[in-house]
């Protein structure tokens, strides 16, 4: 009989493959990341543009959704819209798994609808 000893108190360390690694550089490495990414930066240029002019009376927010929002207060308006482009950003990965080619198209359409809309729907 051998004695095995306690079991290791330290924790194993699980990492997810979807899961971001910061480093020096930032790379982009699997289907439909650059995409992502294009969408969250104009996602976050969207809120900072629409704040800026809604809270200085330059402009009125188009959607009746997030109108809403200003009236209690302009913070709600930033977690609601940061919110709206969570969802997409946390299933393209999983999508890209399986269907690479299609991911990065559906991103890539739903960038240009998503300024096509902001452009059209801007009352100045």
């Amino acid at each position: 009989m051998s004695d095995s000893g306690p079991p290791d108190p330290r924790p194993v360390e699980r990492r997810s493959r979807w899961r971001p690694r910061f480093g020096k550089r930032l790379l982009i490495r699997r289907a439909g990341e650059r995409e992502a990414l294009l969408l969250s930066l104009i996602c976050m240029a969207d809120m900072a543009t629409t704040l800026w002019w809604v809270v200085t009376g330059v402009a009125a927010e188009a959607n009746p959704v997030l109108a809403w929002t200003f009236e209690s207060h302009p913070a709600v308006f930033v977690l609601v819209k940061g919110a709206t482009c969570v969802p997409a950003l946390i299933l393209a990965p999983r999508l890209a798994q399986r269907h690479r080619r299609f991911t990065v198209w559906l991103l890539r359409g739903i960038a240009l609808l998503y300024v096509a809309l902001y452009l059209g729907l801007a009352r100045f």
